[in-house]
């Protein structure tokens, strides 16, 4: 009898902490990219010519709803790669959503302002630890249909700690990434198209 009561209590402990970890939590996310100009930073390699690489879930991606929050540091960095030289801004955008399933979560497209040389989405998910996936594609060139010009990508999937600014790069481009805890109130959720 004492056996099935510890195992009555060993199962129905967990319980609680259970159902607090499956409740869902929003974060927020913030994303950063910028291209760098610094000369001989690819080491000579062969980049792809092809000028529209297929970005999985790119026409059914969601919207991120705002630019970076007052306060945030990558607001700060944003402010101090528009000041230099060799870097140029392409996309500074946020947005609030849980952590799900990666097979549930609807990427976030982001792209360039104005003038349409950056495309791709992000993806935030839970899967054991908090998720980010990249898939975007930088051309430096006038037109995205420009040949003479390579595409560059940027495709990674990584685990992210929470609080702390990720970065993500590539030779020619980079990505800064924050996630917290949202601790706001309403719904910031990115919209879609």
């Amino acid at each position: 009898m004492r056996r099935i009561i510890a195992f009555l209590i060993a199962t129905l402990l967990p319980l609680p902490v259970w159902a607090a970890s499956a409740a869902s939590t929003l974060y927020e996310v913030q994303v950063l990219i910028f291209a760098n100009h610094i000369r001989h930073l690819d080491g000579g390699e062969q980049w792809a010519q092809d000028p529209n690489p297929a970005i999985a879930g790119l026409h059914h991606a969601l919207q991120p709803s705002h630019g970076l929050p007052p306060g945030s540091p990558l607001l700060t960095a944003e402010e101090r790669l528009a000041r230099h030289p060799r870097y140029t801004v392409l996309a500074a955008r946020s947005w609030v959503q849980n952590a799900v399933a990666l097979h549930k979560t609807r990427a976030v497209r982001i792209k360039s302002r104005g003038n349409g040389h950056l495309n791709g989405v992000v993806r935030v998910f839970q899967w054991r630890l908090l998720h980010v996936s990249l898939n975007l594609r930088y051309h430096h060139g006038s037109l995205l249909g420009d040949t003479s010009e390579p595409v560059y990508r940027l495709i990674q999937n990584r685990p992210v700690a929470l609080n702390r600014i990720n970065y993500f790069d590539n030779p020619k481009f980079g990505a800064l990434v924050l996630v917290t805890r949202y601790k706001g109130e309403g719904t910031l959720k990115p919209q879609s198209p």
